[in-house]
């Protein structure tokens, strides 16, 4: 039972390293680095491989290898590596133990064992298959050094333990790095826009401002940002801003848009919801909106897709908010589509539920405001 409690600790510290590291690249590294150690390994290798068309898009090296030997075997070796069939029939969280597979004459005809792992000073390799999801596969290899004898079941039983945290950690990990991939993406797309798009909590707390946001933040006669937190100068439009961020951040994540008044031409602000599985929601559970600047002479093209995704509507209904945008009626709507007018109007009274408009000048300058 002793034996048993010690692998469960050493599992625990092992799986808590891999956690910490879903984020954090050096941690990730740290984590296999101590895995590694626990089972006698001196040199590890993780890879993604993209099975659709064998590319490898993210690896992570152990520092006790140079850079240059992985080089050298992905350049001479890996297409005569026996090792490699033995791990295409492995599944997501299971792992082989080459010596099991491969006895030691076929090792020593082995270019790979005997020039390439020989030269490294290392033998015997232990190889986990840590996530599969279709298209790519994060496969782990843990080498032993050459003087050791081949792993055993004391090693089998840790890896056993461990397994089922290593897994999750690495979909988390791939989970993170396809987010801040896409994230880094999205935001660079909203920084070339021509409207102000910001990410804001329930109270306004601005947490992402594109570049145009952000100038419209500083200059713009209508707002009043303090200490990070979007308002108006308007306390009737400072109450209304307020209304519209805790409705798009409740369950009802309902849109609204509202002129910023005065004497002058107003400028419109727009608020949407944000999902939480958005990109540029990262992991947060936190609701948040989407608030969108729009100048009384912006005027863009319209994209219906565009609008199909901000607000959560069908293509027919976006084709509809689209065509009443550029001054359409509905009925002319309704014969260009051949459909019926009741059919239109039906399709109407659904963009006013999902929107939260109530009138349909208030649509038409929701979806002028997204163009």
């Amino acid at each position: 039972m002793a034996g048993h409690s010690s692998l469960q600790d050493r599992s625990r510290s092992i799986a808590a390293r891999l956690y910490e590291g879903i984020a954090a690249p050096d941690q990730w590294q740290a984590g296999l680095g101590l895995l590694a150690a626990e089972v006698g390994g001196r040199a590890f290798h993780q890879v993604t491989v993209d099975l659709r068309d064998g590319s490898v898009p993210d690896r992570v090296i152990c520092d006790a290898a140079p850079l240059h030997k992985f080089d050298e075997y992905a350049e001479h070796y890996v297409q005569d590596d026996e090792r490699l069939a033995l791990f295409a029939h492995l599944r997501e969280g299971s792992f082989i133990l080459d010596h099991e597979h491969l006895d030691s004459r076929q090792m020593s005809r082995s270019a790979v064992y005997s020039d390439f792992l020989h030269g490294l000073d290392l033998r015997h390799t232990l190889c986990l298959l840590l996530r599969d999801d279709g298209e790519t596969r994060d496969y782990l290899g843990i080498m032993r050094p050459a003087d050791h004898r081949p792993y055993g079941e004391h090693e089998r039983a840790l890896i056993e333990i461990v397994m089922p945290d290593m897994v999750r950690a690495a979909r988390l990990r791939a989970r993170m790095m396809q987010l801040q991939r896409a994230a880094l993406l999205g935001r660079a797309a909203l920084d070339g826009l021509p409207r102000g798009v910001a990410v804001v909590d329930a109270r306004g707390r601005v947490e992402y401002a594109n570049a145009r946001a952000e100038q419209y933040i500083r200059t713009s006669p209508w707002l009043n940002a303090k200490g990070g937190i979007l308002g108006m100068r308007d306390p009737s439009t400072q109450r209304r801003l307020q209304a519209a961020l805790s409705l798009a951040c409740s369950a009802e994540k309902k849109a609204d848009l509202f002129p910023t008044g005065g004497p002058l031409p107003p400028d419109w602000i727009t608020v949407l919801p944000l999902d939480t599985l958005h990109v540029l929601a990262g992991l947060r559970d936190t609701p948040l909106a989407l608030v969108i600047f729009s100048g009384p002479a912006d005027s863009l093209p319209l994209d219906t897709q565009l609008m199909t995704q901000a607000l959560g509507i069908t293509p027919a209904e976006a084709r509809l908010a689209q065509a009443l945008a550029t001054g359409q009626t509905i009925k002319t709507f309704a014969a260009a589509q051949a459909i019926s007018p009741e059919t239109a109007r039906s399709h109407l009274k659904s963009l006013f539920r999902k929107t939260g408009c109530r009138r349909q000048v208030e649509l038409v300058q929701l979806i002028r405001t997204l163009a």
